[in-house]
């Protein structure tokens, strides 16, 4: 009885009609050998794939937190100079020199290099808090 349902069972299979015996043996060898290729192959390629796509995303993340970060710090430091407004000091200061000395500080443009000066000086402050 088992080899007369194993008989009809071998004989119900495409393979078998077509391609006899063998043919069953080598659909059935492909079918494990894709398997495998699936386990071995297919599924760490698929992995790796993950790890590089996720340290990506995870750079571009942190570069886009960097970038935002210093945005705020700038809009912080722009807004503190606006606050202390320091061409109305060096002007109030400019004001108490002697026209010649003033002048010559004009001439070497040293009022716009100590605005500039103390201006890097701040927002580096700030960028570094």
């Amino acid at each position: 009885m088992k080899l007369l349902f194993f008989m009809i069972l071998l004989v119900s299979f495409p393979t078998f009609a077509s391609a006899g015996i063998s043919g069953f043996f080598n659909d059935t060898l492909t079918f494990f050998q894709d398997i495998w290729i699936f386990i071995t192959v297919t599924i760490p390629s698929g992995i790796t794939r993950f790890f590089v796509w996720f340290y990506t995303y995870a750079i571009y993340v942190k570069f886009k937190i960097e970038y935002e970060s210093l945005s705020f710090a700038h809009s912080v430091a722009i807004s503190f100079l606006d606050l202390i407004d320091l061409t109305s000091i060096v002007n109030s200061a400019t004001s108490a020199l002697s026209p010649d000395l003033k002048q010559v500080a004009l001439d070497v443009r040293f009022f716009d290099s100590l605005t500039l000066l103390v201006e890097a000086l701040i927002t580096r402050l700030v960028y570094k808090w």
